[in-house]
């Protein structure tokens, strides 16, 4: 059975950095991201997207991804319907890839609302890619070509990271350069494997 690493973290905080270092590394990832762009494809899912949140929130039959970011980042009820569309087959998704990856020594999962969904319980170890408040904002704002008063409407959906990383087994500092949370990843996986299997990371 794997040692399953459950990792979030706030937006723009770096969890993306943090799975491909884990990659580099070997590491089995599952990323929700990933699962729900699959699903936001999906024809069944897209007309729930549609019925809900109408046409605008689509360029022929393609989703944008940006225009229904503005609605549910702005409307706290929109952003709880979307929840209740892609939360369900996303847990069953991410279920159904930790069984078919359940012989590997080690595999890490992505969340960014793990623990707002409560499946603390489904990880041995739960990481928190962390960032100070400052950097973050200015890295959605960077990122998304947003307002900052925008970047701090998103922030403020989800849970704050300083209360994220009170329930973190181990916490990824991604303030300074790749290399500097790339040292944390590794450190961190080569005392697993010790821990685990007695074995270091080649």
């Amino acid at each position: 059975m794997s040692y399953k690493i459950g990792i979030t973290g706030g937006i723009a905080s770096g969890k993306s950095l943090v799975l491909g270092i884990l990659r580099d590394l070997g590491i089995p990832v599952i990323s929700t991201d990933d699962i729900v762009k699959d699903l936001q494809k999906d024809p069944y899912y897209l007309e729930k997207i549609r019925v809900t949140f109408g046409n605008e929130v689509f360029e022929g039959e393609n989703l944008n991804r940006k225009k229904l970011a503005d609605i549910i980042f702005n409307d706290e009820s929109a952003r709880l319907k979307l929840n209740s569309i892609f939360h369900p087959p996303v847990l069953k998704e991410i279920i159904k890839k930790m069984e078919e990856l359940k012989e590997k020594p080690i595999i890490a999962v992505e969340v960014p609302l793990l623990f707002e969904v409560g499946i603390e319980n489904w990880f041995n170890e739960i990481w928190v890619v962390y960032v100070p408040l400052d950097i973050q904002i200015q890295r959605i704002i960077d990122r998304d070509r947003i307002s900052w008063e925008e970047a701090i409407k998103r922030i403020k959906s989800q849970m704050p990271l300083e209360e994220k990383i009170k329930k973190a087994h181990f916490i990824v500092y991604n303030d300074k350069d790749k290399e500097y949370t790339k040292k944390q990843v590794l450190d961190r996986i080569s005392y697993l494997y010790r821990m685990l299997y007695n074995k270091n990371l080649e």
